[in-house]
């Protein structure tokens, strides 16, 4: 947890743009693949039963040059404060487009602004995996020429 916040630089949406600012024919005619915030690699993974499973996990966020990465906790004593906390780090990005964005940033407000006594709200995997890929496509869809 000591990590702090991560930024991956997002190389596939910065070589679509290069390639489609070319002059060669058929740039234009060239879509952009986009696979999420995850690894393709992982779709290829066959589920296993877990037992546990780690102590974190992590909220992310879709901005035009990268995918910014907090990472929370999944149980114990202060899992809610982290997790606003999280929030929050995303929540105030100069990239955040705000709540009435998409579905995805709504969800982000709401968990940042949300109560410190109460885990209503603060999620888990499945909601934060939800709320980045609201976001993530929303955006992405949104940032595409007809999009």
């Amino acid at each position: 947890m000591e990590d702090g916040p991560v930024e991956v630089p997002r190389g596939e949406w910065r070589m679509w743009h290069e390639v489609r600012a070319t002059d060669r024919t058929y740039a234009s005619r060239i879509g952009y693949g986009d696979y999420g915030v995850q690894h393709p690699a992982a779709l290829a993974q066959p589920l296993a039963p877990r037992k546990g499973g780690p102590s974190w996990g992590t909220l992310r966020y879709t901005t035009d040059r990268s995918y910014f990465i907090v990472r929370t906790l999944t149980k114990g004593p202060d899992r809610i404060d982290v997790t606003r906390a999280a929030a929050r780090r995303i929540t105030e990005l100069p990239e955040f487009r705000g709540a009435r964005a998409g579905h995805g940033e709504a969800w982000l407000s709401d968990c940042a602004h949300g109560p410190r006594t109460t885990g209503r709200g603060a999620g888990g995997f499945r909601e934060w995996l939800r709320a980045g890929y609201l976001q993530h496509m929303t955006y992405v869809v949104r940032s595409l020429p007809d999009g």
